[in-house]
């Protein structure tokens, strides 16, 4: 680290110095431009397997089952790859998760270009492409409380989470343009590209080793003394679990979006790509502003409250016919969902002691399994009520899991971390 202050010096921070702490870590810059270009990548390839997906099927349906696909085995290999995460090194592991990316894009690009594609290639590309990103999520998300110092923690997530959603906002706008242009096999190719830029980005790195007392135990033992650290542990354990709600939400708007701009706003793939990249206009505006607020207390009020302005979204663009409506309405869901999961992970990545970060983590990933791939029934209501219904029902859940949490909250008397 290369980051140094004291409590005075904090105390004379400017807003600006406040809102980009984080990069002052040489390390943490590093990893950070490492996510950017990996996730580029990883969300044009995400609009364009479900625009490609929609034009050979037109199926709401088809759409949530290929588009959760990838989530499918993240839910038994999240806890495996948490486990891993504790006994190697992170940096190393990272790499190679990302060089298996790369991979799988390059075929879909191949499949798609030599027009031989079909829908049970995508679906198989996009099942091993979860276990993939079940060893790519324990290791990255693990090795960013080591970057920083403790206190600029959630300005490091916020930030973390700002370059995923930066890339969303841009990868899926530039998406739409390139599927009118030159349809979606160059968007494959992209993404091979921005995990080789990734893996080099982190070849620079320097990233603390993983602690030697983990990898000295059998791998299940590794897996009882998470399970016990988590059991234990009910804040975390509550924490895990309400991570599975937005990415339950992400997922199944996102793959509505193709519905919305064919067959209610009818506004072709150029509008799409709006669609697609409007949630990250409001996550970049959500997560600067969290990014200002690293030494609020707080913390769990603010989840309580994007959890409901979340749900408020949703109902919005359920009810929306209007393209402005539409746009203004997933800005709300995309800043309020970004939010939620920067705040989660920010109050997660403080209490946990690093010997057992990357299989809480995995198990946080079982979550966001579980999350997309419950999506499937909300595809399920939308075949037979249609798209702006299933969208309003998983609004009203989100407000009503806020407003319980509220009550719990209430009744233990706090809202702090």
């Amino acid at each position: 680290m290369i980051y140094s202050q004291s409590s005075n010096d904090t105390n004379r921070e400017s807003y600006f110095e406040r809102m980009l702490c984080s990069l002052r870590y040489r390390n943490f810059v590093l990893v950070w431009l490492g996510s950017l270009t990996e996730h580029f990548g990883e969300f044009m390839e995400i609009a364009a397997i479900l625009w490609l997906v929609h034009e050979m099927t037109h199926s709401p349906l088809i759409l949530t089952i290929v588009g959760s696909c990838r989530f499918f085995l993240m839910i038994p290999f999240s806890v495996i790859g948490g486990i891993v995460a504790d006994r190697v090194d992170r940096r190393h592991m990272l790499m190679s998760a990302l060089l298996g990316s790369s991979l799988l894009s390059t075929c879909l690009a191949l499949l798609v270009f030599t027009g031989i594609i079909e829908i049970w290639h995508i679906v198989v590309i996009s099942l091993i492409g979860g276990v993939v990103m079940s060893f790519n999520h324990p290791a990255r998300l693990s090795i960013l409380p080591n970057l920083v110092e403790r206190k600029h923690l959630l300005n490091a997530v916020s930030l973390d989470t700002l370059s995923v959603q930066g890339s969303r906002i841009g990868g899926m706008l530039i998406a739409g343009y390139l599927i009118a242009l030159v349809g979606v096999w160059p968007i494959f190719v992209i993404r091979a590209i921005g995990c080789v830029l990734a893996i080099l980005w982190l070849f620079l790195a320097r990233v603390p080793p993983t602690q030697p007392a983990t990898s000295a135990l059998a791998p299940w033992q590794n897996l009882a003394e998470g399970f016990h650290y988590m059991r234990e542990n009910r804040v975390i354990l509550g924490l895990t679990a309400l991570y599975l709600l937005p990415w339950l939400v992400m997922n199944t708007f996102t793959n509505f979006l193709p519905v919305f701009a064919n067959d209610i706003l009818h506004i072709g793939p150029v509008g799409y790509g709006y669609l697609q990249g409007a949630p990250g206009l409001g996550a970049i505006a959500s997560l600067l502003g969290l990014a200002l607020l690293t030494y609020y207390e707080r913390k769990y009020l603010l989840i309580i409250c994007s959890g409901a302005a979340m749900g408020i979204g949703l109902i919005s663009l359920a009810a929306s016919p209007w393209l402005v409506l539409s746009l203004l309405s997933l800005v709300v869901i995309g800043g309020m969902m970004n939010a939620f999961v920067a705040l989660n992970t920010a109050l997660i990545q403080n209490i946990v002691p690093d010997n057992v970060r990357g299989r809480v983590i995995g198990w946080r990933e079982v979550a966001f399994g579980l999350g997309p791939t419950g999506s499937i029934l909300f595809g399920a209501i939308a075949r037979y009520t249609g798209v702006p219904f299933s969208l309003g029902l998983m609004g009203s859940i989100c407000i009503a899991i806020s407003i319980s949490l509220v009550l719990l909250m209430r009744k233990k008397g706090n809202f702090s971390y």
